[in-house]
């Protein structure tokens, strides 16, 4: 509301006062009068004036409350907003982690099918002990020989001059992981196994150059101290860092599964 002008108003004269000369007191009484009857006007545009005033004052003083009112709802509405980006947070960082279990479930079903076919692959295949067998064996063809599976990879004239694990002619079939005993500091294959003698001293080992999605690498302690190893992140990301992985703490297994785009610890 726009407030008017403040009236001007004219000086009055001076008020009589009590036990002043009576004549005094008339004059001053008759001219004091005499002002407020010809001011009259003036007098009520000024009172007009003041009521303008704190009619103006009021309206502020309203619209001033409704505007902390407004405030304090926005910042309610800010605090929900804010609840609500946090529970997509936490949302989105669950759907990770499942993401995360179903790679390691399909890594593992992969595992289980490769070594399912195997063994199918060898159950077809079997033609008994090595030791019970004479004469000539051709391929295909898996024996069993100290507490191993050999499958033949060349045809033989003679099975007995051939013994699995001494000539070449047999490849070992592995019914389940195949680890890859080490105990120095190496680059790392993708998807293989490593049984690790970490030995006494720190070993560095290099995670697989130009990974692609899915790859692993599993590893297990078979001697040594892993405290103190170092796994190298060959230019990629360890779980969203652009760092090593220094192993700072005993451990006995580690589980690395490649996203696309960084190395994630599983387990």
């Amino acid at each position: 509301m726009a407030i008017p002008e403040k009236p001007t108003l004219t000086t009055p004269p001076a008020a009589p006062i009590r036990g002043q000369d009576p004549t005094v007191f008339a004059n001053r009484a008759n001219a004091y009068v005499i002002f407020i009857v010809t001011n009259v006007t003036d007098l009520t545009a000024a009172i007009d004036w003041q009521n303008t005033v704190f009619t103006a004052t009021e309206t502020e003083a309203t619209n001033a409350a409704q505007s902390v009112v407004d405030a304090a709802a926005e910042v309610v509405l800010a605090a929900d907003q804010v609840t609500l980006a946090e529970g997509q947070v936490t949302l989105a960082e669950g759907q990770v982690i499942l993401a995360s279990d179903q790679v390691t479930l399909a890594t593992e079903q992969k595992d289980l099918a490769e070594t399912a076919a195997t063994i199918a692959e060898a159950t077809a295949n079997f033609v008994g002990p090595w030791a019970s067998l004479s004469g000539s064996l051709n391929v295909p063809a898996v024996v069993l020989h100290a507490g191993s599976y050999w499958q033949l990879l060349v045809n033989l004239a003679d099975v007995t001059a051939s013994e699995p694990g001494v000539s070449g002619d047999w490849a070992l079939t592995v019914l389940g992981p195949n680890w890859q005993a080490i105990s120095t500091s190496i680059t790392l294959a993708a998807n293989a196994y490593y049984a690790v003698d970490f030995g006494s001293s720190a070993l560095t080992l290099t995670l697989p150059a130009s990974p692609s999605a899915n790859d692993f690498m599993q590893l297990y302690k078979s001697a040594g101290v892993s405290e103190g190893a170092i796994i190298a992140r060959n230019g990629e990301t360890i779980m969203g860092l652009a760092e090593n992985l220094n192993i700072n703490v005993e451990i006995t297994a580690l589980y690395l599964v490649y996203n696309g785009t960084d190395w994630r610890i599983v387990r």
